[in-house]
C-alpha cells in the first residue's frame, strides 16, 4: 500500500467563515463550519477519504492557519481530525477486503 499524507488546513475565510479543507491530490475540499450545508460537505470528504483508502494508508496532517485565535474551531477540528483519522485506521482492512475481493 501506498502511504498518503493528506493536509488539512483549518483557516478563516472573510469575517464570518472557517473553512476546513482537505487537500486531495486532484481537488481540494473546502468544509465550511458556518454553513448550513456542512454535514454534507463532511460527508463528500468521507467518501473522497474512503476511497483514497482502498489502495492507500492515509495520515491526515492538521494545519492551523497563523494567526487563527477562534479557539473553539481549533480545539473542535483538532479533536474530530484525530477521531476521523482513528476511524480510517480501524475500518481500512474491512473496507479493502469486503470491496477488493
Amino acid at each position: 500500500m501506498n502511504q498518503i499524507m493528506l493536509d488539512v488546513k483549518l483557516f478563516a475565510s472573510g469575517k464570518d467563515d472557517d473553512i476546513l479543507s482537505f487537500d486531495f491530490e486532484n481537488n481540494e475540499c473546502r468544509v465550511n463550519l458556518n454553513s448550513d450545508s456542512c454535514q454534507s460537505e463532511l460527508k463528500k470528504v468521507f467518501s473522497e477519504l474512503v476511497m483514497l483508502l482502498l489502495h492507500n494508508d492515509i495520515t491526515l496532517n492538521l494545519e492551523i492557519e497563523k494567526g487563527y485565535n477562534r479557539g473553539l474551531y481549533k480545539d473542535v477540528c483538532s479533536e474530530y481530525i484525530k477521531d476521523l483519522q482513528r476511524e480510517l485506521e480501524e475500518v481500512k482492512d474491512k473496507i479493502r477486503s469486503e470491496l477488493l475481493d
